[in-house]
């Protein structure tokens, strides 16, 4: 939702994209708003968008989150997951619904997974409730 972002942004936010949408929130957020003003607009700031070019550590004195793209994923090329390496918990969007009766990209989750050899124990899906890991390994098994 580009106003969400544009809002962000004007609150100082730094954006965290794959590199190949960098180009494209920069624009968003260099978009002026036409139809009615927004905190951008009100409170011009230039765009902090960072791209991650296949993985990106962040951590402070509490935590540590990985920041990987989900490489071969065909529902998007421009995917990421977080890890949680100390919490063994995988944060991600579109790339698997616990509970769906369609789950074509859980293999392709799973395999970037077992790849990066991550350990995790729950998978947090952005639009529905966390999972236990197996819950994934069974449905990409029988996909």
């Amino acid at each position: 939702h580009s106003g969400g972002f544009r809002a962000a942004i004007s609150e100082g936010l730094t954006v965290i994209t794959d590199q190949q949408s960098v180009a494209f929130f920069q624009a968003v957020a260099n978009r002026p708003a036409t139809i009615a003003p927004d905190a951008l607009a009100n409170n011009p700031k230039p765009a902090t968008v960072q791209g991650v070019d296949g993985q990106m550590t962040l951590s402070d004195t509490s935590m540590t989150v990985n920041l990987y793209r989900v490489a071969g994923n065909q529902h998007a090329d421009t995917m990421l997951m977080a890890h949680f390496p100390r919490e063994r918990i995988l944060v991600e969007v579109d790339v698997y619904t616990p509970g769906s009766a369609v789950a074509p990209y859980a293999a392709s989750l799973l395999e970037n997974i077992q790849k990066l050899k991550l350990r995790v124990d729950r998978i947090v899906p952005l639009h529905v409730t966390p999972a236990p890991f197996g819950d994934l390994v069974k449905t990409a098994a029988a996909k």
